[in-house]
């Protein structure tokens, strides 16, 4: 996979999009995750995003006339997504924008000890990459993507966690996790050097549902 940088030092993949997405995320009013400086630090900037230095291919920034004035960048088209690679949205999201936490899950040993990640509707995915709807970095020995899978079911109101495709073994209360497993509130999960507890916030007393 091949990457380009747009003439603010940020990285993209250009299969996906037509131009820089982090351009277009900060004319819309959104902060990005991170900021890439231009240069001279590609080299660690490439290891930030865990890509090959090789693969990137940096485009450069245009050039200016000795004394001509500086325009104003215009904003970036919208990334334009064909409906195989859009977001799948939860309901609740569809219907007001807002996808609220149905829970959450607090980190209490490792290398963030303390951060709280919030839990939403669904499927969540958890490992290292930021990429992940539970992103758990600085603990290299986490897989990067898909470790794991906290799901919350709305039907039943109910969560479930379930092991992925990662390296790295997950324990429910000091048992090793082999398949999918009904979470309970103060649930204690493991992974490599990082623990965290489950702090629901639906169930049988409260769900988004019923406002």
């Amino acid at each position: 996979m091949r990457f380009k940088r747009c003439e603010y030092g940020h990285y993209y993949d250009p299969s996906k999009y037509e131009s820089c997405p982090h351009c277009f995320a900060r004319s819309a009013g959104v902060e990005a995750e991170y900021t890439v400086a231009k240069t001279p630090i590609d080299e660690q900037i490439m290891k930030a995003y865990d890509l090959d230095f090789d693969d990137a291919a940096p485009i450069e920034a245009p050039s200016r006339r000795r004394g001509a004035r500086a325009e104003e960048p215009s904003a970036p088209a919208r990334p334009v997504m064909d409906e195989e690679e859009s977001v799948t949205v939860a309901r609740m999201e569809q219907k007001t924008g807002i996808n609220p936490p149905v829970g959450w899950l607090v980190q209490i040993a490792g290398p963030n000890k303390g951060q709280a990640y919030a839990i939403h509707t669904e499927r969540n995915t958890i490992g290292r990459s930021s990429s992940m709807d539970i992103c758990l970095k600085g603990d290299v020995g986490i897989s990067r993507d898909t470790n794991g899978v906290l799901s919350y079911n709305p039907r039943n109101r109910a969560f479930h966690l379930v092991p992925g495709e990662g390296k790295a073994i997950i324990y429910l209360n000091d048992q090793e996790l082999f398949g999918p497993q009904e979470l309970h509130p103060y649930d204690r999960i493991e992974i490599s050097d990082t623990a965290l507890l489950f702090l629901p916030l639906c169930g049988d007393r409260f769900s988004w549902e019923e406002i």
